[in-house]
């Protein structure tokens, strides 16, 4: 019997963090570990809050930081590469994957594959050396990728506007997410918000995301703010890796008996269902697991109407955008879904469940990687 080997890939990553690209990567790989012969090359040397669930994986994994100028770590990332004969090399740090994918190409692997899953260029706003670093990492990218993958139509627009078009490496392929770990929880919601120190019969506004300029923690605080000054009865929890630090503005601002800060969990679906409304002014997104989660889970929704955002909803969700920074729109939409029973919440799970399937969208970027 012929055995069939598998593609030899390595991913690499910024971080093992709770952040967006390593919880998908995590996700892909439990699908697609039996398909792949995987390892992971993280470019820092930190131990993050998903390292655990990566080496329960049992999947080869490597710490190498690479810097922004350091050659002598240029020279080690190419010993690597050239030591392990990798099938695919795929790098899920967009422009800054530039110079990995140019030395995988000196070593000889012959596919090389990034993924972009950020809105925006993470020097957009830094100085002028370092944008012009950024664009030459960029370069270096469409020069050396073999493929170039996206998770919206819109990041590729951002990074490569004159470029893309009719170049048949691009390729946009949707976030995958498992229906089940969020619509299949029965639990009581009285018990659990007893649990989690939630008031019983408040009307809960949830956020979920990682404290950082992007996620607009500010714009969400003055929403509450203000709109438990109309009405004690709402009440705001955070969740995300340190929106904990959120804790001295919440107190500064008066409002501690009605807002939670919680960090970093583990137990999001579960916690999801404490919720009755889900806010989510980002003022950038690739794509946002935590908006389709929060979907799926059932909850209405109000989020940014921004390009990566509009560009997967149907147009009868569209209606929930408002401006990242429109507080006066968010606070009114808010108040009306609070008292409406318009929303539609099994006619959007269900295409929610559709739409981010798993088989579909992980099946699209392994066969990415298998195809020659």
């Amino acid at each position: 019997m012929k055995v069939i080997k598998k593609p030899k890939v390595l991913f690499l990553i910024p971080s093992v963090d709770a952040g967006g690209i390593e919880t998908y990567l995590l996700r892909f790989i439990r699908f697609a570990q039996h398909e792949l012969d995987i390892a992971v090359l993280v470019r820092n040397s930190a131990r993050g809050d998903l390292y655990e669930q990566y080496a329960a994986l049992g999947i080869d994994m490597h710490f190498m930081p690479l810097g922004y100028y350091n050659p002598k770590n240029w020279l080690r990332y190419y010993q690597f590469f050239k030591a392990h004969e990798f099938d695919v090399v795929c790098d899920f740090n967009a422009n800054f994957a530039g110079l990995p994918l140019m030395l995988a190409n000196w070593a000889g692997i012959q596919k090389r594959l990034v993924f972009y899953r950020q809105g925006r260029d993470h020097f957009d706003t830094g100085s002028l050396p370092k944008r012009l670093y950024s664009k030459a990492m960029n370069r270096l990218v469409y020069r050396n990728a073999t493929g170039i993958l996206s998770n919206s139509q819109a990041n590729i627009d951002y990074f490569f506007a004159d470029k893309h078009s009719g170049d048949p490496r691009f390729h946009v392929i949707y976030n995958g997410v498992d229906a089940k770990v969020y619509s299949d929880i029965s639990i009581d919601r009285i018990q659990l918000r007893k649990q989690l120190g939630i008031p019983t019969q408040a009307y809960v506004v949830g956020h979920s995301g990682r404290l950082d300029p992007t996620k607009n923690h500010n714009t969400i605080l003055d929403v509450a703010t203000e709109l438990i000054r109309r009405d004690p009865d709402y009440y705001f929890v955070f969740c995300g890796m340190n929106t904990e630090r959120l804790q001295a503005e919440i107190d500064r601002r008066g409002i501690s008996n009605n807002v939670k800060a919680l960090g970093f969990r583990t137990d999001v679906p579960l916690l999801l269902k404490s919720f009755d409304l889900f806010y989510f002014p980002s003022l950038t997104e690739g794509q946002p697991n935590a908006l389709i989660e929060a979907l799926l889970a059932g909850l209405p929704f109000v989020a940014s109407d921004i390009a990566p955002i509009r560009e997967i909803l149907p147009e009868n969700l569209k209606q929930y955008l408002v401006s990242p920074l429109d507080k006066t729109a968010a606070i009114k939409l808010i108040d009306q879904l609070r008292t409406s029973s318009t929303y539609d919440t099994a006619s959007t799970r269900d295409w929610a469940t559709s739409f981010f399937s798993p088989v579909v969208r992980f099946e699209e970027f392994l066969n990415q990687i298998r195809n020659d």
